[in-house]
């Protein structure tokens, strides 16, 4: 490796064995990455995310014990600076945004090449502490977020997505059985985090970084 530039720490993360030690073959034939343990559940990986403090976790999401969503945040807890990339057999939407709320950095589909997944890891790292959601899906690199995507919380989710619905400010607060203040907040914090003008701006800046399904508020 050339320079003084200290190579990415990498966890590996998955209850195969053959695939976490060929993964870790193919990590290892590219300068400036390094697998510094293997972990074959969630339990165990944040043990190691604690001991190693690595730059990179890549976290299976089918695994014996505990579910992804919990390893991912005990994981983040354990080791705050970690970035998790999630890799899983199969694409699901809902799970995907689950995660990448609850802080992964990315959402993989293991059929994807691992020039790929290196890509991902060197993406995810180089941000620091900024929030990067990537997706790959079956044909390939989906889309990263070139400044940090939004992160919007549960809450905020649903009360946008009654937004894009056309609901005033008292029906989401009764919908939600929160108060109209709550809900005003709330508003507030979602056009901070978008960068929005409006609320059908909102709608529309949600829609485009596929936190909502398109087409919800016509013009």
């Amino acid at each position: 490796m050339t320079g003084s530039r200290q190579p990415l720490q990498v966890l590996l993360v998955d209850d195969h064995r053959l695939f976490r030690e060929s993964l870790g073959a193919l990590l290892g034939v590219h300068e400036g990455i390094e697998v510094v343990a293997e972990a074959s559940n969630g339990e165990e990986a944040v043990r190691l995310a604690r001991q190693h403090r690595p730059d990179v976790v890549l976290l299976d999401v089918e695994m014996p014990g505990q579910s992804v969503l919990t390893s991912l945040v005990e994981i983040r807890s354990a080791s705050p600076t970690t970035r998790i990339v999630v890799l899983t057999m199969h694409e699901n939407t809902t799970l995907a945004r689950q995660l990448l709320l609850r802080g992964a950095s990315a959402y993989l589909i293991k059929t994807i090449g691992h020039h790929e997944l290196v890509a991902a890891i060197r993406a995810t790292a180089e941000r620091g502490t900024d929030m990067v959601t990537l997706s790959v899906s079956r044909g390939g690199l989906a889309g990263l977020a070139a400044s940090g995507a939004p992160v919007l919380s549960d809450r905020e989710l649903e009360v946008l997505a009654l937004v894009s619905r056309a609901h005033s400010n008292a029906s989401i607060a009764q919908e939600l059985r929160i108060s109209e203040g709550t809900v005003k907040r709330h508003l507030s914090n979602i056009n901070t985090k978008l960068g929005a003008t409006s609320r059908l701006d909102a709608v529309r800046r949600a829609t485009r970084a596929r936190l909502l399904t398109p087409g919800l508020l016509e013009d």
